[in-house]
């Protein structure tokens, strides 16, 4: 059905300030403590003064701060209001003479009216929070407001790593977790946990990040069907993983944890 969407209302105050990833940076600091995968993004993209960008889901709006700060005009949108007061925030936190170049407003890909054109469109861990009609919708609106030589990235976790290479990878953790759960016993950490809890925390296969993330990361997709999707744009599409794990650099090309996806207009 195209009309089923993930609930605005569940992408709170409190979910950006203590749960979504990068709030402790946000905390200690925006200008000297950039989270990795906003560094990463500014790396792809390479907004730069004079470019017109847009941040889809732009969250606490750090990307639409790191890029006013390059002398670049950023907007930020984001259907949670939530979301859109703290990147006012955000914003009201650049100096004086560069908040004139960022904004945020409520809106979607899907049904929001843009009026610009654009050298740089951000998709930053968003497409795992949207359904295939709505990505193919905003794929859609993209190319026609991306300016020729315009670049959209996007980076969202991985089908093949989550299904797959970590469950792996736990497997093969389990008896190092056997040996090292009794010293973190010994130094009060998990005792109040009891041996039951500690012994599924140890055999635990796949993560369990909770029922809230559950309902938002509705779409974890794979390399192939995002290039499927993008079928319009001509498309780099890698894969990430900074894991040092021998099975992580020997299919991170395939099943690395994150993707990575940089496209142009034909």
């Amino acid at each position: 059905m195209i009309d089923k969407i993930v609930a605005p209302e569940i992408y709170s105050r409190d979910y950006f300030l203590s749960d979504n990833e990068g709030f402790r940076e946000y905390f200690a600091g925006l200008d000297n403590n950039m989270h990795a995968k906003f560094r990463s993004a500014l790396e792809y993209g390479r907004p730069a003064k004079g470019d017109t960008v847009l941040d889809i889901g732009c969250g606490r709006g750090e990307l639409v701060y790191y890029c006013a700060r390059k002398g670049a005009k950023a907007l930020g949108i984001d259907y949670s209001k939530d979301a859109v007061d703290i990147a006012r925030e955000t914003i009201a936190k650049l100096p004086e003479d560069l908040r004139r170049l960022a904004r945020a407003e409520i809106g979607d890909p899907v049904t929001y009216d843009f009026k610009d054109e654009y050298d740089v469109v951000f998709m930053i861990e968003i497409a795992e929070h949207m359904y295939d009609w709505q990505l193919e919708e905003a794929f859609r609106k993209i190319y026609k407001i991306l300016k020729p030589g315009g670049r959209l990235v996007i980076t969202t976790p991985n089908y093949y790593y989550e299904q797959y290479l970590s469950p792996l990878k736990r497997i093969m953790n389990i008896p190092f977790g056997l040996f090292k759960w009794p010293f973190r016993i010994f130094k009060d950490k998990y005792r109040k946990m009891g041996p039951a809890a500690l012994l599924k925390k140890v055999f635990r296969i796949k993560a369990d990040r909770g029922e809230l993330n559950r309902k938002m990361h509705v779409n974890v997709t794979t390399p192939g069907k995002l290039k499927k999707l993008l079928s319009g744009f001509d498309t780099s599409i890698k894969c990430e993983d900074a894991s040092g794990n021998i099975i992580s650099l020997i299919t991170r090309k395939w099943c690395g944890r994150e993707i990575v996806v940089i496209a142009h207009k034909r």
